[in-house]
């Protein structure tokens, strides 16, 4: 059963809840050498000066960015790394997880290095470095850890047409998958009671619009584009 059909069969529609994050303790996939490695190396490589260090800092600088949005998309549940760049940048987008347009002036920098064998001078290469710096300390920053829980509820939960008052959506990652689990509550003391459940693989219209939504609100940015973009897809399924 998907989604929509679950809501609907409990009477439930999501379009007009209230949403709040409920916290949780998600984590980042491990790499086998992380982006913070390849930025202290981007980092040593400038320090040293002197063109071929110039080179190879440009080349880890790349490596960083691209190993971030790599973890970040495997964390989950894309399999990113046959994809290019662009479209690893796309759907970080989708999923409002820290996709600065100034990532595409590093990634530039390296194909202008590989494809027309010219040379980043010291300028470029040091504001390469602080805007990597900069996306990787607050992507890691942002998972520690990522609020993977939120609740729906409806604007007066004591309604008595209401059978299901109450869903929450739990993110889980198991046996290389990642999905959000959602729950459905009937009304009555403290919790109420669990009257059913589905799950939303990653991938899904929906999955990527609930990331958005919990990363705006630990942020507290841009939370009502967050909460528009839900409601219409929810609405489109």
């Amino acid at each position: 059963m998907d989604i929509k059909e679950f809501c609907l069969a409990h009477g439930f529609d999501m379009s007009k809840c209230a949403v709040a994050s409920g916290g949780g303790d998600f984590g980042m996939m491990e790499l086998k050498t992380s982006p913070i490695e390849f930025l202290t190396l981007a980092e040593d490589d400038f320090d040293r000066g002197g063109l071929a260090a110039l080179v190879n800092a440009t080349t880890n600088v790349k490596r960083a960015i691209v190993g971030q949005l790599d973890q970040l998309l495997i964390s989950f549940g894309y399999p990113s790394l046959r994809w290019n760049v662009p479209k690893k940048i796309e759907r970080l987008r989708a999923l409002g997880l820290l996709a600065p347009r100034l990532l595409r002036k590093v990634v530039d920098m390296r194909n202008i290095l590989e494809h027309e064998y010219a040379t980043p001078d010291l300028k470029e290469v040091e504001e390469a470095l602080d805007i990597a710096s900069l996306f990787v300390m607050s992507a890691s920053a942002m998972f520690i850890p990522f609020d993977d829980v939120l609740e729906f509820s409806l604007p007066d939960p004591a309604a008595p047409e209401n059978l299901v008052n109450r869903i929450t959506a739990g993110l889980n990652r198991e046996s290389g998958r990642v999905f959000y689990t959602i729950y459905a509550y009937e009304p009555g003391e403290y919790a109420g009671r669990c009257v059913g459940q589905c799950e939303i693989q990653s991938g899904h219209v929906l999955f990527e619009v609930m990331v958005k939504l919990s990363a705006s609100l630990m942020l507290q940015y841009k939370v009502s584009q967050a909460l528009d973009d839900f409601y219409t897809t929810y609405a489109q399924l």
